[in-house]
């Protein structure tokens, strides 16, 4: 029987095969003999084995089996309202039902990636709880103790002398916002903690508050780098070492980097003093097996560790002609094997 590589994706977003890291990592891991299987974290639960008398197994509600296709072979036949699989022919079950699996038993996979988008909401963090239960029983990518621990935006603060001055403010007010924002000669950039893509990032100067979009919530507060205008790096990091990087230089008119948010790619290097960056987070990130991971740089500045579903493989492969997920794959195989 072929080992299974189970995604947990966010269903309701689209793949985009021509900039999606999970397409890689399923595309590769099918080419490695895996069966190919996903489900949303949304239907992830505790339930009890009456059969095994087992209780709190952990399942997804249903996995669907899929064959993940080339890129030169993508077709108008889809799934969930995307174009970068079909149904797969592959007989997970039986005869009958080798198309979705209800009640699918995680620990039946050899390997697990956890890539579903922020928000790091309740129902995000609960399927992280699953997880966290049956992480001696399965390679999970990443561990799920580290998603439910560390913030991506947070845990930068344990890196003060790699960061820009970085503050958190509950429900900022004007007179708060005022005083930070007074400090820099930029002003400030300010972050909601649990989004991801650049979504509701803001720069304020020390005027025209009414035309910000605050919540009621917590929001990091970060003196803006002027150097963000040459660009803001991505680094991606395998097993605490550095794979590749790409520059996203925003668009004009903005100063927000993020392919969602308009951004490009621009080859790029990584310097010493990235270098020294990533050997300052590596025991971080390998201590709390946060195997894949994307930080990001700008004007020198640890800004983001990115840990939940860390993007960009596409980008430096066509920048750098290389193939990443080849390197994950194979970091994946030497920890199931």
């Amino acid at each position: 029987m072929k080992p299974v590589a189970l995604f947990i994706l966010s269903t309701e977003n689209l793949i985009n095969p021509d900039k999606d890291t999970s397409y890689l990592f399923m595309l590769e891991a099918q080419r490695r003999g895996f069966d190919i299987l996903i489900c949303d974290h949304k239907g992830i639960h505790f339930t009890y084995n009456s059969k095994d008398k087992k209780i709190n197994v952990v399942v997804a509600d249903r996995a669907h089996a899929v064959e993940v296709l080339e890129r030169v072979a993508v077709k108008d036949r889809v799934y969930v309202d995307s174009d970068w699989a079909q149904k797969s022919e592959a007989n997970m079950k039986n005869e009958d039902e080798y198309w979705f699996i209800e009640n699918f038993e995680l620990t039946k996979a050899s390997v697990i990636f956890m890539r579903s988008d922020p928000p790091v909401d309740d129902v995000y963090l609960e399927a992280c709880s699953c997880l966290e239960a049956i992480k001696d029983d399965v390679l999970i990518v990443n561990n799920p103790t580290a998603l439910i621990s560390f913030n991506e935006k947070l845990c930068t603060l344990n890196f003060p002398h790699l960061i820009p001055d970085t503050f958190l403010l509950e429900n900022p007010t004007e007179s708060d916002l005022q005083k930070y924002a007074e400090k820099y000669p930029e002003g400030v950039v300010i972050k909601p903690l649990n989004l991801c893509g650049g979504e509701g990032i803001q720069r304020y100067r020390g005027d025209n508050f009414q035309l910000l979009e605050l919540e009621e919530n917590t929001y990091i507060v970060q003196e803006f780098i002027k150097e963000v205008d040459k660009g803001d790096k991505r680094i991606i990091i395998l097993d605490g070492e550095p794979l590749g990087a790409i520059l996203r230089i925003a668009k004009e008119g903005s100063f927000i980097c993020n392919f969602h948010s308009g951004g490009t790619p621009q080859p790029t290097e990584i310097t010493k003093s990235d270098l020294y960056i990533c050997s300052e987070i590596r025991s971080f990130l390998t201590k709390n097996d946060i195997y894949f991971a994307g930080i990001d740089i700008v004007g020198g500045k640890l800004t983001e560790i990115n840990i939940t579903s860390p993007t960009c493989v596409q980008e430096i492969n066509r920048a750098n002609n290389t193939k990443l997920e080849k390197n994950v794959l194979d970091f994946v195989l030497k920890k199931i094997n």
